[in-house]
C-alpha cells in the first residue's frame, strides 16, 4: 500500500471516530437533568428531544464508531499487529450488537435492555484497551497515545463495571486516537520526500 492510501485511511478513520464522538452528545443531552421534551430546549427543538430520537442518535454513534474502528484495525494490521487490533475490532463489533439489541428492546418496551447495556460495557472497554495495546505494538501513533488509551480503558473498566454505569466513558480514548491520527497525517504531509543522491 502506498503512502497516499495510508494517509487517506487515517483521515477516514479519524473522521468517523470524531463523528461518533459528536453523535454521542445529542443522546447524552436529551437525558441530562433539566433537559427533555418539556424543557425550554425541548420545546424549541421538539424533534431533537423526542425520546425516540435519542435511540436513533444512540444507534448512529455506535455504528459510526464501529466503522472508524474497522478502518483503524486495517491500519494497525498493515503496520504489523495481527492480534490485538483484530481482537479489538471483533470485541467492539459484539459490543455494538449488544447495544443495538438493548435499543430495540427499549423501543418496544421489552425488559432486558439494561442487561444488554451491561454486556456492552463489559465488551466495549476491553475492545478499546486492545486497540491501545495494538498501538503500542505497531507504533502507528506515538507511544504515549497507546499508554494513555490502555491506562484510561483499564481504570474506567475497573470503575464502571461493578456499578454498571458510564457506558460511554471510553469515548475520550477514541477521541484522543482520532486527534492523533489527524496530527500524524499532517506531520507526514509536512515532511519532505527524501532526496536520492547518485553515488
Amino acid at each position: 500500500m502506498n503512502g497516499k492510501e495510508t494517509w487517506n485511511e487515517r483521515s477516514i478513520a479519524a473522521a468517523l471516530l470524531f463523528l461518533g464522538f459528536l453523535l454521542v452528545i445529542p443522546a447524552v443531552l436529551i437525558n441530562a437533568p433539566g433537559m427533555g421534551v418539556n424543557s425550554v430546549w425541548g420545546r424549541k427543538l421538539p424533534l431533537l428531544f423526542d425520546p425516540a430520537w435519542q435511540k436513533y442518535w444512540s444507534i448512529a454513534f455506535v455504528v459510526v464508531t464501529l466503522y472508524g474502528l474497522v478502518i483503524f484495525e486495517v491500519i494497525l494490521r498493515e503496520a504489523g499487529d495481527h492480534i490485538f487490533s483484530r481482537l479489538g475490532m471483533v470485541t467492539f463489533t459484539l459490543a455494538s450488537a449488544m447495544w443495538l439489541i438493548g435499543v430495540v428492546l427499549d423501543l418496544n418496551s421489552v425488559q432486558g435492555g439494561r442487561d444488554f447495556e451491561s454486556f456492552f460495557i463489559v465488551l466495549a472497554f476491553p475492545a478499546v484497551l486492545a486497540y491501545g495495546l495494538a498501538i503500542l505494538r505497531t507504533k502507528v501513533l506515538a507511544r504515549w497515545i497507546g499508554v494513555a488509551v490502555v491506562l484510561w480503558s483499564t481504570a474506567l473498566l475497573i470503575h464502571v463495571v461493578p456499578q454498571n454505569q458510564g457506558p460511554l466513558f471510553y469515548e475520550p480514548a477514541l477521541l484522543l486516537i482520532a486527534v492523533a491520527l489527524v496530527l500524524t497525517r499532517n506531520q507526514g504531509r509536512a515532511q519532505p520526500n527524501p532526496v536520492e543522491h547518485d553515488l
